[in-house]
């Protein structure tokens, strides 16, 4: 037939992608991921807050809860530095089953530091058992949850770096829920102590992280001997990171129990009331580490050294510029809200807020620049700038926590900010690093 063609000799019909669609492609993958992290950020609020009007009165449990909840952190941050942060950075570079297998090795990694800090704390549990009784309780409870508590935290970077940031924000929702629910159960019929909150946490944490390792399973190729050697062979280019990011944690996490040492548990909980009001804007800022961190990794794939290094710096002074409404704002208002959370029991405390408020605005500057000098190889540099705050957290950061108490901790973390993201920015701008295919 005249001006016939089989279907098969016809291009493709090509649909043209609306104006929403593009956006969407563009930016909502941010939008999720910021989204995500109000989730976590809720949960770990309302969390805390709850046990603050709880314990408002009885300021020693409080401060067992600060202190168990600090060392949830130390191990969020070890995972981070550990597993997290070469599975944000390596990822890109791999595809196929070579992606599953290094997939499959990450997350064998995280259940093994799982179970070193599970054997940790019940070790600490049994040797501080005989002088308190309520902080063992609470290690054993953490003990029992961290294997749970860290899986729920690796499928947050990995459903990021896989660009699927919907399933983390499932996840999350689902643990808010749960989280927040079983507190005020908790509370309601007068159960609620430091060790019965973090087990409330592990529970949270389980279903949901379970059913998403399940949901994913065919992501992963896990494989002991695989994992050990890919720990072999990325450990040299790794290390820096690991080291960067655990004398970084060092230095601003041991606050809470330099505090209980040179201050007492008094001032542990007003340390613990305070920084979770000037954390308000944390979810906004974590929101942004979180599409930020792959973001820079795909970044240095895309350009060459000098237009990374200008992203880098465009991208901080952004972050830089959402965190300081939000930080003026606590640093104003949060006082008097901690008075009313606390029913009046904390009080006078506008000082150490206003000053974790610029340090955490801060943070979001030292976060990106350390991001950029991971990209570049640089972790080494990184890791120089983290001794700083620490050298600090043991010198003059001692004295005026023992002076001042929690306003000199806040004095002292809000100097150390300054003090790395200071050193931070003249690295970068020095740093000639090239990649690794420039070099060769």
């Amino acid at each position: 037939m005249i001006g016939y063609q089989t279907t098969a000799s016809q291009p493709p019909l090509e649909v043209p992608e609306s104006a929403l669609a593009r956006h969407w492609r563009t930016h909502g993958r941010a939008l999720l991921t910021i989204f995500d992290q109000g989730l976590v950020s809720i949960a770990s609020f309302v969390t805390n807050f709850l046990v603050l009007h709880h314990f408002a009165d009885d300021k020693e449990h409080l401060a067992y809860y600060a202190l168990a909840f600090n060392l949830m952190i130390w191990v969020a941050e070890f995972h981070a530095t550990l597993v997290f942060t070469p599975l944000t950075i390596l990822s890109p570079r791999r595809s196929g089953e070579e992606l599953r297998r290094f997939h499959g090795s990450t997350l064998l990694q995280h259940f093994g530091v799982s179970i070193v800090a599970m054997v940790a704390f019940l070790i600490a549990a049994v040797i501080v058992r005989p002088g308190d009784r309520d902080m063992s309780q609470a290690l054993i409870a953490l003990a029992g949850g961290v294997v749970v508590i860290g899986l729920r935290n690796y499928a947050r970077p990995f459903a990021f770096t896989m660009r699927r940031p919907l399933s983390a924000v499932l996840v999350d929702l689902a643990v808010c829920i749960l989280q927040i629910g079983g507190v005020l159960v908790l509370a309601k019929i007068n159960r609620l102590t430091a060790a019965t909150a973090v087990g409330v946490i592990a529970l949270a944490s389980a279903l949901p992280a379970v059913l998403w390792l399940f949901a994913n399973r065919e992501r992963f190729s896990p494989s002991i001997g695989r994992s050990i050697e890919d720990i072999r062979i990325e450990w040299p280019l790794t290390r820096w990171v690991f080291f960067s990011g655990m004398v970084w944690n060092a230095g601003m996490s041991l606050y809470p129990w330099l505090i209980n040492t040179v201050s007492g548990t008094i001032q542990v909980a007003v340390w613990f009331a305070c920084y979770q009001l000037a954390a308000v804007a944390n979810p906004l800022l974590m929101g942004l580490q979180n599409f930020i961190g792959p973001r820079i990794a795909e970044a240095f794939t895309e350009r060459d050294v000098s237009a990374f290094k200008r992203f880098v710096v465009k991208t901080a002074g952004y972050t830089f510029l959402l965190m300081l409404g939000p930080a003026v704002l606590l640093s104003i208002f949060a006082s008097p809200l901690l008075e009313w959370i606390s029913r009046g029991e904390f009080v006078g405390h506008q000082l150490a807020i206003a000053l974790l408020c610029a340090a955490i605005l801060l943070q979001s500057v030292t976060f990106t620049l350390s991001r950029g000098l991971f990209a570049l190889h640089r972790a080494d540099l990184d890791l120089y700038c983290n001794f700083g705050p620490l050298i600090l957290l043991f010198t003059g950061g001692a004295w005026l926590t023992h002076r001042y108490g929690a306003d000199g901790a806040a004095m002292s973390m809000l100097i150390a900010q300054v003090l790395s993201s200071g050193s931070r920015a003249i690295l970068f701008a020095r740093v000639r690093q090239a990649k690794p295919a420039e070099a060769a």
